[in-house]
């Protein structure tokens, strides 16, 4: 399929990548060229630079959306981004709250199930797969995911 006023095919999977917005691009392209250094390495001055980027964007981040500094995590993507955000909100809600059950879908993305797959192996969570039906609506079996009993630690539904 192409756009008729371009001639440049359409690209509806927004999901896997995004055109960087060219003001990104622009703040970005000194670090893809100039200062490239591994924000970990402290030890020489290229990776303090590095370091010393990573925090003011933390900081431009965190001001944004209204969140403490501590709360902005980069990841490399959303696999990654997933996996942190599932085990963490299980071992804490586990830990600190007493929750053991996380509700995912079948529909969801790979990493998903794989990560709720590993917390139920290792006995950290009870894992129930809610079905996708017609309506929207998530199903456990043959009742509405409206209560879990126990309330879930998370709830994790695309």
């Amino acid at each position: 399929m192409t756009s008729a006023h371009t001639n440049r095919p359409i690209y509806l999977d927004h999901h896997a990548s995004t055109p960087t917005d060219p003001r990104v691009l622009e703040a970005m392209l000194p670090y893809f060229s100039e200062h490239y250094g591994n924000p970990h390495s402290i030890q020489h001055v290229i990776g303090r630079k590095a370091a010393e980027a990573v925090e003011r964007a933390r900081e431009q981040v965190a001001a944004l959306i209204g969140a403490d500094v501590r709360e902005v995590v980069f990841t490399s993507g959303a696999t990654e981004s997933n996996n942190i955000a599932i085990k963490g909100a299980a071992h804490f809600a586990r830990e600190h709250q007493g929750k053991d059950h996380i509700v995912t879908a079948v529909s969801e993305h790979k990493c998903v199930l794989e990560s709720c797959a590993r917390l139920e192996r290792e006995a950290l969570a009870r894992v129930p797969e809610a079905r996708i039906f017609g309506t929207g609506a998530p199903r456990i079996g043959n009742t509405t995911c409206i209560a879990i009993p126990g309330r879930p630690a998370a709830t994790q539904v695309m």
